[in-house]
């Protein structure tokens, strides 16, 4: 255990927000709500309060061996302040989680800002190599996991038309694109006078998260849909 210098406060606190910025990029791409800045300031934030941890060690620890008679007085513990991080990060994850009957999106989000506080952590204690290893493999993990296997992007579509025919229009184009749809969910507008219209809501996959687009032009330009709207990716 040694005390902090300010050059060592100074590359700890740039080694977070690196780390945090990193991971942060990536989600703000994605176009998520918790992205960048939210990152960063959770890295840098654990890394703070793991400096803080180091620091007041440091100081009980000094005055433990200035005056041994304060040994059965005065104790540390090096993970009880870091272990609130953990529990309290926890609420600021909930916070990117949408629960819907139809749909859960978010999760991913939530994890990496356990993760990144994790980092923080990591950094804060000044194990360096340990911080910059684990970035690569949340970046891995969040970039390259999802392509290797193939896995499909996970989108929820509601879609508002009129008449039945369109239902099947819908269900044609599915098909002919190769869009898997992995569930479905009808619903009924009978509040105006003339046809009533119809709510769907369809978790589909798409192999390519680009053609998102193209979709949404393809079928707002099938006749009687009126509105189409998406959420994003889990």
């Amino acid at each position: 255990m040694y005390e902090l210098s300010n050059i060592e406060i100074f590359l700890r606190i740039g080694v977070a927000i690196i780390c945090g910025s990193a991971i942060g990029l990536e989600r703000e791409v994605k176009g998520h709500d918790a992205g960048l800045r939210t990152h960063m300031l959770v890295s840098v934030g654990s890394a703070i309060i793991a400096m803080v941890q180091v620091k007041a060690s440091y100081e009980i620890i000094k005055m433990i061996m200035d005056n041994p008679d304060l040994a059965s007085v005065l104790t540390t513990d090096f993970i009880r302040l870091t272990a609130q991080i953990v529990s309290g990060i926890g609420f600021l994850g909930a916070g990117t989680i949408i629960v819907t009957k139809r749909n859960v999106s978010g999760l991913t989000t939530a994890a990496s800002i356990w993760a990144i506080a994790g980092i923080g952590i990591a950094v804060g204690m000044g194990y360096y190599f340990l911080a910059i290893v684990s970035t690569v493999a949340v970046l891995a993990v969040l970039r390259i996991i999802k392509r290797l296997f193939g896995a499909p992007n996970v989108r929820l579509i509601n879609i508002k038309y009129t008449g039945k025919e369109t239902q099947i229009a819908l269900k044609d184009y599915f098909v002919e694109h190769n869009i898997k749809v992995f569930s479905e969910e009808y619903s009924l507008d009978f509040s105006k006078d003339d046809l009533p219209t119809y709510s769907n809501y369809y978790s589909i996959g798409l192999a390519d998260e680009r053609f998102m687009s193209q979709l949404i032009n393809d079928i707002i330009d099938i006749e009687n849909v009126h509105h189409i709207s998406t959420l994003k990716e889990k």
